[in-house]
């Protein structure tokens, strides 16, 4: 009997929605919205907290991370890479109460074999982890095939992931292959030795995305002598590099671990060089501390982004499902107001409030279920979009079974909350009164709930418009900052470090030889990128040690190519004697700091440093430049220093051009000839730049996507408020036109309504918005001018609310005007 109960309301929900299908159409595609969103933030919850709580032993498992200090004394954010391979070493001889140990080194190596699947040469760079044989234990890695240990163990062996031996070989049948791979070093000119021959001596499944080890290909040992010697360079005790994984012993606190840590660290001398600003207010050079693994994806390194990442995803979630289910119950109102007698005629043939409420739940279950299975559609082929949005790869798909159960419950909770005012307004329907003709509405109680929705969906919508242009206006600034150079017209790509000096300056030559070229030259780094920071002290003629931003070495035409200018002093065409020198270029501000009366005053001088900068020898300044803001619109500026060469072994690239799609195509060919296994990302400069900003933009991207979802189901809103209201008021507006009222009046009864709930909306969203604007740009040096307390983004969002308003109200502006009062008195 209940089945076949069921299955009534089920036939009849289902002639609601193919009577107004354009209704059931929005309803269902917000609630999808809804739902995928649902979806995809919890399989990101997922992946944040739980990537490794299937490893054996999880919560014994640590790790340790790091701050350290900055110009003015300022202490870092934590940072994952810590200086593995001294406190790894460390931690073995004072008998650290571990189970288990292992250093993680990751980098991209390039690696060659003679013969592919099909027979012919084959190149690829593989993302290659370096770690101890204790990282399989600790990671609970199984082997496809071969032994992981004796692979890591051994001075020739190499394992491989099935994805990593199909890029390399075009095939997973790599047992027992060889392969030539290479280390970088930091010598000056890297030779032959780098390249070495390895075995692949095990096959891993593919890695997660998330876990520890991130998404590697490759995983070999620290046991071949090109490996001990890349270990040895980077084992300064205050050179972050790689990671650090233990299995504690039973017992043991990642705290104490952490302070047997730091207390070695503390036992090193201050690293020579160190600038004494870094030291400024006293305290340590560094900083460590030990975390448990199944902590870091709320409290360590890099967690301030992924739970941003994360609240802005529910929030999103919350807040488009909230404003979805509001236009249910909304649009789904005027529906049972409108079928009063239906509902008369049940409740006159003994239907109780029981079977009332299971009927209206039925119906919106059947909404909720449509929209979940497009929900479920909407968020697999939304995951590939987000997971570049986010910089984020997958590791829970919404496709599994757990993820559809979810997607379930979602959809009863939505339908049973959904259903329970539509349930409410049956109730309270007089079955005389609506079967004698004499409609019956949902009481003040329903109508302020209405209207308190709707200002919810308005606030809403508010809050994520305005959220978006303080984003994008921000994104714009920062991408356009004035920082002392040129950059249209520029193009620019990286030189792997070891390329020879020959190798780079023969492609320079050829960019230059073509007609379009003005310029080409290569610095370590291209200005404005800001992907690295260095900094020493020098001493000026005052004898005051001065902190200056180093690390910009540049070859011959650089300074042009940026139209940079020199108001002091010269460079020769070539850098030779500048090289012979030991001169250096400063700009004006670092002049100024340094204590020279003049830019001009500096020229020739001779300048102190600090013993770890250029072996200790003092620098000549050769040239003063305008102020150059190599920083991002995160970092407060430092005085400039750079270095000029003849030559260097990598770096980066910039051409500038007078026609940048020609030379664009011309690059793409040449770098692909050249640098065949993994040709160089080529960008313009002002892309180059934008790299360090990817997150923000990344973010601006979301929220704009989000307050478009939020303005459309804003503006389904207040259309079914309007819709709502005529219908409560078609009598009103009729005797209001029989006595006299023309257009205006009712367009001025209709706006308080509509007026009302907008401003309201406005008044509780916009100082959110505010709130958190300030909140965000309190991470900018550099912040675009959008007036006090971000105001002209707030009025923006004002009238852009005042817009989406007048659009939705406008049909039933004029269905109000042309209302026929015989109909509207019929009832």
């Amino acid at each position: 009997m209940q089945t076949h109960t069921l299955l009534t309301h089920a036939r009849f929900a289902a002639r609601q929605l193919r009577g107004a299908p354009g209704q059931a159409a929005i309803v269902i595609l917000g609630l999808a919205l809804g739902i995928a969103l649902a979806l995809l933030s919890w399989s990101l919850v997922l992946d944040t907290l739980r990537a490794d709580a299937g490893l054996p032993a999880a919560e014994r498992l640590a790790t340790l991370e790091w701050q350290v200090r900055g110009p003015g004394g300022i202490r870092t954010d934590w940072y994952s890479d810590v200086p593995s391979v001294a406190i790894y070493q460390g931690l073995r001889e004072a008998q650290a109460p571990v189970e288990a140990m292992s250093r993680v080194l990751q980098l991209d190596l390039a690696m060659r074999v003679s013969a592919d699947a099909d027979g012919k040469p084959r190149s690829a760079k593989l993302s290659t982890t370096l770690a101890d044989a204790d990282i399989e234990s600790l990671m609970g890695l199984h082997a496809v095939a071969g032994n992981i240990a004796a692979a890591l163990e051994s001075p020739s062996g190499l394992v491989l992931t099935e994805s990593g031996a199909e890029k390399l070989f075009g095939t997973r049948d790599a047992m027992g292959r060889s392969l030539t791979i290479v280390l970088p070093g930091f010598e000056d000119a890297p030779g032959a030795d780098n390249q070495i021959t390895l075995t692949v001596m095990a096959l891993l499944p593919d890695a997660s995305h998330n876990g520890f080890l991130h998404r590697y290909e490759a995983l070999a040992g620290f046991n071949s002598p090109r490996a001990k010697e890349f270990a040895r360079q980077e084992g300064g005790w205050f050179l972050g590099a790689g990671r650090l994984l233990a299995r504690l012993r039973p017992g043991v606190t990642p705290q104490s671990l952490g302070e047997l840590a730091q207390h070695l660290l503390d036992q090193q001398p201050v690293p020579p060089g160190l600038p004494a600003d870094f030291l400024k207010g006293g305290g340590k050079p560094a900083y460590l501390r030990s975390m448990a693994l199944l902590d870091l994806g709320l409290h360590g390194a890099g967690s301030q982004r992924l739970v941003l990442q994360m609240g802005a995803l529910l929030g999103a979630t919350a807040g488009v499902l909230g404003l979805a289910m509001i236009n249910f119950v909304n649009l789904w109102s005027v529906r049972t107001l409108r079928r009063q007698r239906e509902i008369g005629l049940r409740k006159s043939m003994g239907a109780s409030a029981a079977a009332l409420a299971l009927q209206f739940f039925v119906e919106a279950l059947l909404v909720t279920l449509l929209a979940g299975t497009t929900g479920v559609l909407l968020a697999w082929w939304a995951t590939p979009a987000l997971g570049v949005l986010l910089q984020h790869g997958s590791d829970h798909s919404v496709l599994a079974p757990d993820m559809l159960a979810a997607a379930v419950l979602i959809c009863v909770l939505v339908a049973a909350a959904s259903a329970l005012p539509l349930a409410s307004i049956a109730v309270r329907v007089r079955a005389a009164e609506s079967l004698a003709g004499r409609s019956h509405s949902e009481g003040r109680a329903g109508r302020w709930l209405r209207r308190g929705l709707t200002v919810l969906q308005f606030a809403a919508a508010a809050l994520f418009a305005a959220l978006t242009g303080v984003v994008l206006w921000q994104n714009h600034y920062t991408g356009s900052l004035d920082r002392g150079f040129k950059i249209e017209n520029r193009l620019a790509f990286d030189i792997a470090f070891g390329t020879p000096p020959e190798k780079a300056n023969a492609l320079l030559a050829r960019i230059r030889r073509w007609p379009e070229v003005i310029q080409a030259s290569t610095s370590n780094d291209i200005p404005g990128r800001n992907f690295a920071s260095w900094y020493s002290d020098f001493i000026g003629p005052r004898g005051e040690r001065v902190n200056l931003r180093t690390g910009m070495a540049f070859t011959p035409g650089l300074l042009e190519l940026y139209s940079v200018p020199l108001i002091a002093g010269r460079l020769s065409a070539t850098h030779e004697a500048e090289v012979a020198g030991n001169a250096v270029v400063i700009d004006r501000t670092a002049a100024r700091a340094l204590g020279f009366a003049s830019p001009e005053a500096a020229i020739g001088k001779t300048v102190q440093v600090s013993p770890v900068y250029r072996d200790g020898k003092p620098v000549i300044v050769a040239a003063v430049t305008e102020d150059m803001h190599l920083e991002g619109a995160r970092t407060a500026y430092v005085p400039t220093l750079m270095q000029p060469l003849t030559e260097l072994h990598g770096g980066a690239a910039t051409v500038h051009s007078r026609d940048p799609a020609l030379t664009r195509k011309h690059l793409e060919e040449l770098l692909a000839t050249e640098f065949p296994e993994e040709p160089p990302q080529l960008l313009s400069v002002r892309d180059q730049q934008g790299l360090q900003y990817g997150d923000d933009r990344r973010q601006g991207q979301l929220v704009v996507a989000i307050s478009a979802i939020a303005l459309l189901l804003a503006a389904v809103g207040i259309y079914a408020l309007a819709a709502y209201t005529l219908r409560l008021r078609e009598r009103e507006i009729v005797l209001r036109k029989l006595h006299g009222a023309g257009p205006g009046a009712v367009t001025r009864l209709l706006a308080r309504e509509f007026a009302t709930v907008a401003g309201l909306g406005c008044l509780i969203g916009l100082p959110l918005a505010a709130w958190l604007a300030q909140a965000w740009l309190s991470g900018f040096i550099e912040r675009a001018p959008m007036g006090p307390l971000t105001a002209w983004p707030l009025l923006a969002t004002l009238a852009l609310l005042a817009l989406v308003t007048l659009g939705a109200v406008l049909r039933h502006l004029r269905a109000a005007f042309a209302l026929r009062p015989i109909q509207a008195l019929r009832g």
